[in-house]
């Protein structure tokens, strides 16, 4: 029982003070080792309450659950709006959704940064925090 106490502390993303995702507001700086687009075309991630997070793809809005336990974390299926914008933020709306779908688990970095991983553990999007509004 200790050992699985320990193993589900480990996992757990500590985030904001009370060390939970619910409240947290994240910027995309890379998604797939690329820059993220300038500050008009941020990809954002927000964790609310009752599993559901949203936020912008860089043009559209976008909405999902989200599960965060030991076994890591998990995204539903995006709900996004469906407006056109220039090629480059669609191609970034593109692979931000794709890292979102992707993500199996994640960790806080050195510098504070929440990067997701895919199910092999490779990087699919590094966000910083954004200030709360």
């Amino acid at each position: 029982a200790i050992a699985a106490l320990v193993l589900a502390a480990c996992s757990t993303i500590t985030t904001g003070s009370s060390g939970r995702l619910e409240g947290t507001a994240w910027r995309a700086e890379s998604i797939d080792g690329r820059p993220a687009l300038d500050v008009q075309q941020q990809s954002t991630l927000r964790f609310f309450d009752r599993q559901l997070a949203g936020g912008s793809l860089g043009c559209n809005a976008y909405s999902t659950t989200y599960f965060a336990d030991a076994a890591g974390l998990r995204f539903g299926e995006i709900a996004p709006t469906r407006k056109m914008c220039p090629a480059p933020t669609m191609e970034q709306e593109a692979r931000f959704s794709a890292a979102l779908q992707a993500t199996s688990s994640s960790h806080v970095d050195e510098k504070g940064a929440l990067v997701l991983l895919d199910a092999q553990g490779k990087p699919r999007a590094r966000l910083v925090p954004m200030a709360p509004q």
